[in-house]
């Protein structure tokens, strides 16, 4: 399930488990937000498109974290002028996680993935790795350019 949802004069087509980044919102980490301006709503074989938005949908979504985007370079120059203006500008950025889209067509919400426990056996294999990695190699340059290695234990 999909929905096209309108926030801070743009567009954005998201499902349940995307990362969205968008202009920046009010907020506190951790906070879940609800979008309500949603202009269409489709999953599967079913779709609804809202005039201007779709009745009773909602996206919601928690704020993972604000920050500033990449900066950008803005130049300008007039040619035969002498005229060249450097200006560098870092837009406020809010990074969401969406979490469910409910509408008329039905409800999907975002399941975490389950973790994997690690097996014993994977255990063992890091412990004897790093046994290995504790064993000090050194390289002796002889007189002739010839290395030769010694392995201490």
């Amino acid at each position: 399930m999909y929905a096209v949802l309108k926030t801070v004069g743009k567009q954005y087509k998201v499902s349940p488990g995307d990362i969205l980044k968008i202009d920046k919102i009010e907020g506190k980490e951790g906070e879940t937000i609800a979008f309500k301006d949603i202009i269409a709503v489709g999953g599967g074989d079913k779709f609804e498109l809202g005039t201007p938005s779709v009745q009773g949908a909602e996206v919601s979504a928690k704020l993972l974290y604000q920050t500033r985007d990449d900066k950008i370079r803005v130049f300008r120059k007039n040619r035969r002028k002498h005229y060249e203006r450097t200006k560098g500008h870092r837009q406020y950025i809010t990074i969401l996680k969406v979490l469910s889209i409910k509408s008329s067509i039905g409800e999907e919400v975002y399941k975490e993935p389950a973790k994997r426990v690690a097996k014993p056996e994977t255990v063992e294999k890091k412990e004897i790795n790093q046994e290995v990695t504790e064993k000090k190699v050194t390289v002796k340059k002889t007189a002739t350019k010839k290395a030769t290695t010694e392995v201490k234990e």
